[in-house]
């Protein structure tokens, strides 16, 4: 009768007589899951690379600098020109509110601020054929944006694993 199958067990995944086992992950008490070695490790960066944050800052400082211009045009030349300028950097704008979530996004928000600051490069080149000095600004920080967030540190930080809570 050994052509029989040996009785199943109660444990759903334990290896039936004559099976090869495997070793799982080395178990630790003292971590918060019980198993080391998967959300650790010198490849997945555990605070923001200076990249990431040099590229936050420099979107949040543009962005700044775009309203306050705005609204010192409204005041000074009239409501319309003010209007422009922050028509014209707002993929400026769109970034510098997404850049509030680059602690705890993934890699589509990279993406997505990658694509809005080329497309901002395109309006500032524009502007600046157009004789608008007031645009290089922009123009040369969303160049700077671009640059940080297609380096290889920028990329591990928003692939990297993250507890879903």
């Amino acid at each position: 009768m050994s052509d029989q199958l040996p009785p199943p067990s109660n444990a759903p995944y334990s290896p039936q007589p004559g099976q090869p086992t495997y070793p799982g992950p080395a178990q630790d008490p003292g971590h918060p899951y019980g198993q080391r070695g998967y959300a650790q490790g010198p490849h997945i960066p555990q605070r923001m690379p200076g990249v990431v944050r040099a590229a936050q800052i420099i979107t949040w400082v543009l962005a700044g600098l775009t309203v306050l211009g705005a609204v010192l045009m409204v005041a000074v030349v009239n409501p319309e020109t003010g209007g422009a300028a922050l028509g014209v950097n707002l993929c400026l704008l769109v970034t510098a509110g997404m850049a509030f979530r680059f602690p705890t996004v993934g890699n589509g928000i990279r993406v997505t601020c990658i694509v809005l600051m080329s497309v901002q490069i395109a309006l500032g080149l524009g502007g600046a054929a157009n004789g608008n000095p007031v645009g290089l600004l922009p123009l040369l920080g969303a160049i700077a944006v671009v640059v940080l967030l297609s380096q290889g540190a920028a990329g591990a930080w928003f692939k990297r694993p993250r507890a879903h809570t």
